[in-house]
């Protein structure tokens, strides 16, 4: 068997769509079935030649992506199978579904947010995506999805059949693993001038990551315990109010903006160390920090809504994103308990292990076999 798979998003500045396909492209090639796979990216950034070895062949298209798939969608021209001299099976890994000759079709569809809750989306983001996932949809031989929230959105938002999906849970890398508190704490102060105790939020600062939630969560605790808060993430859409509303709140002092992480061997310091780790998302197709923080023995409060109970299960405290002050009393009654902080730590352990990418990779590889000729 010959699969075909879009590795545009394995730049050397990758996103969380290009930390997925790295992960799955990396396991799919070490379950070695003899099934050989080919690689279709575009763009003109620098791609990753390290996370391309193991390919049976590779095409780079040096156009921009958009105008690719302008291409793509207008003309229905070229074929992305025979860029790449011909495949069984195309896995579309970025929502966008290019045409084939003969190939049949996989597309990943890793959330649905920007038609379950628009409002909390880019316009950059609603208008494109809206207008096309429901074609590519209907067009794919299957989907891939990353979560079991994702595919009853799927099924109900874009109206295909249930038996046309399949759920591949996303994994944290095998490198992202827990370090000793003392020595995490003692690194963080070192490196980033981080003292604890503190809370932890990791994620891009967007409206759909209620942060302003959380800030006003923290404001009501902060004069109960003596954490910081400290943000990590990069500003995304519509965040411009983040730091006045910290000043408002009179918790400039308390609160530490670390923006993105460049080096992502840092992270698992940070959840380490942390005494909890607060996400309060309004939506999440998987909630990859989520996993994360448990993976390091952190204990979580995060929202019971999407996916989040699903990745979280019984390991975290659940809280009401659109309730403030339900937001600060799961907060404060991890806080409070040490024993309780200590049991989370332990579930939070066991939960993480339901997921890893050798698993993730079968469910793909299960789905390529049965669309394959």
């Amino acid at each position: 068997m010959r699969v075909g798979i879009d590795v545009s998003p394995l730049t050397l500045a990758r996103t969380g769509v290009g930390q997925y396909t790295h992960a799955l492209l990396r396991q799919l090639l070490r379950l070695g079935d003899g099934t050989e796979f080919r690689g279709l990216s575009s763009g003109l950034g620098a791609m990753d030649a390290a996370a391309l070895e193991g390919l049976a062949a590779h095409r780079h298209v040096r156009v921009p992506t958009r105008a690719l798939y302008q291409a793509w969608s207008c003309l229905r021209w070229p074929k992305a199978d025979r860029l790449i001299g011909g495949v069984d099976v195309y896995h579309a890994t970025n929502y966008f579904l290019p045409p084939t000759s003969t190939a049949r079709r996989v597309v990943t569809i890793y959330d649905l947010a920007f038609l379950r809750v628009p409002a909390l989306c880019s316009p950059k983001i609603v208008g494109p995506f809206s207008r096309g996932v429901r074609r590519f949809a209907r067009e794919a031989d299957a989907i891939l999805v990353c979560s079991e929230a994702t595919r009853r959105d799927v099924v109900e938002l874009l109206e295909v059949p249930e038996q046309k999906t399949a759920v591949a849970h996303g994994a944290v890398d095998e490198d992202f693993v827990p370090v000793p508190r003392d020595e995490a704490a003692r690194i963080l102060a070192g490196r980033y001038g981080i003292e604890t105790p503190f809370l932890l939020f990791v994620s891009t600062i967007e409206p759909r990551k209620n942060v302003p939630g959380l800030l006003r969560a923290f404001a009501r605790v902060s004069d109960e315990f003596p954490h910081q808060l400290v943000l990590i993430g990069g500003t995304g859409w519509n965040s411009e109010d983040v730091d006045p509303l910290i000043a408002e709140l009179g918790i400039a002092s308390r609160v530490r903006r670390m923006g993105y992480l460049p080096n992502r061997r840092d992270l698992p310091l940070f959840y380490s160390a942390a005494d909890c780790f607060v996400f309060p998302s309004f939506y999440e197709g998987f909630g990859l920090p989520v996993l994360e923080a448990m993976t390091c023995g952190c204990p979580v409060v995060t929202s019971k809504r999407s996916s989040l109970p699903e990745v979280a299960g019984d390991a975290a405290a659940y809280a009401d994103p659109e309730d403030v002050e339900s937001i600060a009393g799961a907060v404060r009654a991890v806080l409070a308990d040490a024993s309780r902080r200590d049991a989370m730590r332990v579930q939070g352990l066991s939960q993480a292990q339901r997921f890893s990418w050798e698993h993730c990779a079968r469910v793909t590889m299960e789905m390529y076999r049965r669309l394959a000729p």
